[in-house]
């Protein structure tokens, strides 16, 4: 069985092996030079690191490693390091981290003398804060957002699933399903082979409440189903009760008003389900909606009475700069599922004269576009015409890309289905085409959070001591 048609992780590693020691990768992997980083003080600073932890040197020990860290940390993120060999990038940068992973939880398990652990707990703290962590970002995508419950599922079960989760659209609805969660229902989310999830909530609307309206969809179907998938609760309940930082991306209806992210910081008691309505609320489908908050009392309130909102993804599909702000995120894992954007992508990611073609004529495209769609935004600000055309110049403009790119394989003829309510053999399909978009990424994922991911394991081991 081959990578593509792998049927779970360990089916597609033996193929990826497989693959790599046919091709000769593996003398890739095995071959310590590289011009990505330097190789000299690589080695250097994993015998330092080795010499330092066992002469117990402390203060010598968290300066080379510091050191260290600046020096070659951002060099070993890049992504050329991890496009050759399809089971992982070269021994030697294992090697390394597995050297600085070591260090750094010898520091915190070892009696340390004159160092107490409130002082330990406080390098930690500001070694995490320095080195920042990472976020999964879920786009927008109508009925191919359901790829995002394959891509949930592969990272939860290789223990990678970042605690800062955000969403737009259609990832709006995935993310509030799974930062609702505690560890132990998305266990029980993503342990059957189709996720026990509510799949009807598109419900197309009579003639004569279409005609009323003027919306194709009933909102109160897609909310019962949003609820049946994620409960009712604040943005400050799903985080007490799940561990995770749950943003939700909507856009203004209103001129000169912004978009904006709710969280627990920046909205702590608005309904997650009515966020997620109103960040799926695409013009014509759904009408815009008024978010609302729980009162102390636990009644309902409006949250910014003036306003409604509408579909994330037309304001920013990827709120990046937003997430980084609130949360000290400066890593980006991407699940991008877009209509508009997967052909595109598809066609980058190709090899040899097609990709080159695709690159050449997409930015051709985009240096035409953005010019006209900006004087078209001046004739039409007054205009009835404004809010459409505010939409096409924010498509146009954003960016869908971050550090670490999962996009399922392009499906032309899912493309008839975008508006239509998933079958079990289409959620089957979306969910397995997910995970196998992921799993290439993994080893990736893994070694660009692996201290990220160590410090905060450290954070809460220390924690558990201080409150002990």
């Amino acid at each position: 069985m081959g990578m593509e048609n792998a049927a779970n992780y360990e089916d597609w590693q033996t193929a990826a092996a497989a693959y790599d020691e046919a091709s000769g990768l593996d003398e890739w992997r095995q071959d310590e030079s590289s011009p990505h980083y330097h190789r000299e003080e690589l080695i250097r600073d994993i015998q330092q690191l080795q010499k330092l932890r066992a002469c117990e040197d402390i203060h010598r020990l968290l300066e080379v490693l510091h050191a260290s860290l600046h020096r070659h940390h951002n060099d070993l993120l890049e992504p050329a390091l991890y496009s050759t060999a399809m089971s992982g990038t070269k021994h030697i940068i294992t090697r390394y981290l597995d050297e600085v992973e070591s260090t750094i939880r010898s520091l915190v398990d070892t009696e340390l003398p004159g160092w107490t652990i409130q002082q330990k707990l406080g390098v930690v703290r500001r070694a995490s804060a320095n080195l920042g962590r990472s976020a999964l970002l879920m786009s927008g995508g109508a009925s191919l957002g359901f790829y995002h419950m394959g891509v949930g599922r592969a990272l939860w079960r290789a223990g990678l699933l970042p605690e800062v989760l955000s969403g737009s659209s259609m990832g709006a609805l995935m993310a509030a399903g799974f930062g609702c969660r505690t560890d132990a229902e998305l266990e029980a989310l993503f342990t059957p082979d189709i996720p026990p999830i509510e799949r009807l909530g598109l419900e197309r609307r009579t003639w004569q409440d279409l005609i009323r309206n003027r919306t194709i969809m009933n909102p109160k179907r897609l909310l019962e189903t949003i609820r049946a998938n994620c409960g009712r609760y604040t943005f400050a309940e799903a985080y007490k009760r799940s561990g995770r930082i749950l943003n939700i991306s909507v856009a203004p209806t209103r001129a000169r008003q912004k978009p904006r992210v709710l969280s627990y910081r920046t909205s702590p008691d608005v309904w997650v389900p009515i966020a997620a309505l109103a960040s799926s609320a695409v013009p014509g489908l759904f009408p815009p909606v008024s978010l609302t908050r729980k009162r102390d009392d636990g009644t309902d309130a409006p949250y910014i009475a003036s306003e409604r909102w509408i579909d994330g993804s037309l304001g920013e599909d990827l709120p990046m700069m937003r997430i980084a702000r609130l949360h000290n995120v400066n890593h980006f894992i991407v699940s991008q599922t877009q209509p508009h954007v997967l052909p595109v992508m598809s066609g980058l990611q190709r090899k040899g004269l097609t990709g080159l073609i695709t690159e050449a004529t997409t930015g051709w495209a985009k240096a035409q576009t953005i010019p006209l769609v900006g004087v078209g935004r001046k004739l039409a600000s007054k205009t009835a015409l404004r809010v459409p055309v505010d939409m096409v110049h924010s498509i146009a403009t954003q960016r869908y890309t971050g550090h670490i790119d999962i996009r399922p394989r392009f499906e032309p003829r899912l493309y008839l289905k975008l508006l239509s309510n998933p079958s079990i053999d289409d959620l089957r399909h979306f969910v397995i085409e997910g995970e196998r978009a992921t799993w290439p990424k993994l080893q990736m994922i893994r070694d660009h959070t692996r201290l990220s991911r160590c410090l905060a394991d450290c954070e809460r081991t220390l924690m558990a001591l201080v409150s002990s």
